[in-house]
């Protein structure tokens, strides 16, 4: 639709409006004024014509008929009865035929109230005009009501006279309307229409030329919709390099990173993602739900579609090793990390094997070096060499030591040992690990308490040993003397806790995450004077995780630690 179209519809139907609303409040406002002057003017009259009738009754029809005649209105003489004693439009003889009045509204009203005076608007039974009716109550002896009346025509005609001259200003105002809805057209419409198409090139992402305005109003417009552009074409610059450099850091990353939607599309991905999935650079790749076709690849998409968290799931693609990980977007969707690990899968390997072939291949010779210097040491006169054979004993002993954790640390790593889970009585376990440790604990009044009672926890009964075994020795050896190490159970919906605490020196924030690493210590020095491998605790981290639980470690400096061992039921 033009917009003069617009301007003329919007200012016709104001206009319309307008004389539609003058033409109703002419109707109602107009003819109650007039209608209300009537009633005055034929009150007066009545009133008038009350005070002139002649007291002889004999006179009154011809006093009506003159009156009327005089006045131009209709003039009734009404008895207190109710009967008609003159009246304009009736003759002498024609009175006695009318109908009695009494009932009349007008004259009841003017019988009725304390002013005298009534008045109604009824249909004349004789002319089939509305007429107005005013009757006053009064006159010489024998008159009780005196009424005058008048037709509305009058009223109608001078209402329908100012309608018709309203409505002719009306038309002349549509007509006016029209030139000035042409005129205002040609004044805005062209600027208008210039700062449409120049809206529609910057959504197109096209030049736009902006027009010159003189309107002030529109130039205001034209002002703010030229500094929306340059600032869009700023921040549209600002998100290019921004992109640019994401996709740069993206294609950088030697990790997969692969974005999909909602419905698992894929809509984002890059170099290394496709390479790991062995896809081409301008090959598009299947949703995520066809991404793979191996059982279990497809019930990890399956968990990412359904929102789920991933952390570091490790599949196997072709002879790639490949971790996993996924975290839901805010939007919908899923984004999708993987990384390449066969490299340090391969160097795991190489290093467990290494491990254990060189574990294995000083076995022999440390049994047979501590035998030889346990008996040089049994056998020697000499103080001195019997010294030094002792030493060779204790430092043998300490390597076997090493050898046998690190070769239990490689059977667990390796996965051919598997704990084979029974009913293990928590209290009974702790207590036989316990045994070994009795003596020297004693030497160093260290109490032992088991607080388990009749828990038990399904687990391999010779790993539980061994766990314990390790998280014993390692309390002892840090815990001073008069201290606690404690054992006590707690049972949850989904696991079952053993705590083995002590009150020993405690462990240093610093220190507390890696503390299951193999071969760390928090003190160095002290553990190798007190001949600790380094390897009980992550010896402890394996054998949980193999019946599918997790450690953690609470600890305060001076306040002794915690070990938490979480079992499965």
């Amino acid at each position: 639709m033009k917009l003069s179209t617009r301007l003329f519809a919007s200012i016709g139907l104001l206009v319309a409006a307008a004389v539609v609303g003058s033409i109703l409040a002419t109707d109602v406002l107009l003819r109650r004024h007039l209608e209300r002057e009537i009633a005055t003017e034929l009150e007066r009259e009545a009133r008038l014509l009350a005070v002139l009738t002649p007291p002889d009754s004999n006179r009154w029809p011809e006093f009506a008929a003159l009156a009327g005649a005089r006045l131009g209105r209709r003039v009734t003489l009404i008895d207190p009865e109710g009967h008609v004693r003159g009246d304009t439009e009736f003759d002498r003889a024609s009175l006695a035929r009318l109908q009695n009045h009494l009932d009349r509204p007008e004259i009841r009203a003017a019988l009725d109230s304390a002013r005298g005076v009534g008045m109604n608007q009824r249909l004349s039974a004789s002319t089939n005009e509305r007429q107005m009716y005013v009757a006053v109550r009064g006159g010489p002896p024998g008159l009780a009501v005196v009424r005058v009346s008048t037709a509305l025509t009058i009223v109608d005609a001078q209402v329908h006279a100012v309608q018709r001259a309203v409505a002719v200003a009306g038309l002349v105002m549509l007509v006016a309307a029209g030139l000035v809805a042409w005129l205002l057209a040609g004044v805005l419409a062209r600027p208008l229409l210039k700062i449409a198409d120049a809206a529609r090139d910057i959504a197109a992402g096209r030049p736009a030329e902006f027009p010159d305005v003189h309107v002030p109003e529109l130039a205001h417009h034209v002002d703010a919709l030229r500094a929306m552009h340059h600032e869009l074409e700023r921040r549209f610059e600002d998100l290019r390099r921004e992109r640019e450099e994401s996709r740069t850091l993206l294609e950088a990353l030697s990790d997969g990173v692969l974005a999909a939607d909602s419905r698992g599309v894929v809509v984002s991905t890059n170099a290394a993602a496709r390479r790991l999935l062995g896809y081409d650079d301008d090959e598009p790749l299947p949703p995520l739900a066809e991404l793979f076709h191996d059982r279990p690849h497809r019930a990890l998409m399956h968990e990412v579609l359904s929102g789920a968290t991933i952390e570091g799931r490790e599949l196997g693609l072709g002879d790639r090793t490949v971790l996993i990980s996924a975290r839901p977007l805010e939007e919908g969707g899923t984004l999708l990390v993987l990384s390449d690990v066969t490299d340090v899968r391969r160097l795991e390997k190489v290093r467990r094997d290494f491990v254990a072939n060189v574990s294995h291949e000083l076995k022999t010779p440390l049994t047979a070096i501590a035998g030889y210097a346990e008996t040089l040491a049994a056998e020697a006169r000499d103080e001195q060499a019997r010294k030094f054979a002792q030493t060779i004993v204790e430092n043998s002993r300490r390597m076997q030591r090493l050898v046998d954790d690190l070769l239990d640390l490689s059977r667990i790593e390796s996965g051919s040992w598997a704990p084979e889970p029974k009913p293990v009585a928590v209290d009974a376990a702790a207590r036989d690990a316990w045994a070994p440790f009795a003596a020297r604990a004693a030497e160093r009044r260290v109490q032992f308490e088991s607080a388990a009672n009749s828990a038990t926890v399904a687990g391999d009964p010779e790993a539980l040993r061994q766990i314990f075994t390790n998280l014993f020795d390692n309390a002892l050896r840090h815990t001073p003397a008069g201290g606690r190490i404690r054992v006590a159970v707690e049972r949850s919906r989904t696991d079952t806790l053993i705590r083995v605490s002590d009150t020993g020196s405690g462990i240093g924030a610093d220190h507390l995450p890696r503390i299951f690493e193999r071969f760390y210590r928090v003190d160095p020095g002290r553990s190798r004077q007190e001949g600790g491998t380094g390897l009980g605790l992550a010896i402890v981290k394996h054998l949980v995780e193999a019946h599918g639980g997790r450690v953690d470690a609470q600890s305060e400096l001076g306040r002794g630690t915690t070990i938490l061992l979480y079992f499965p039921h």
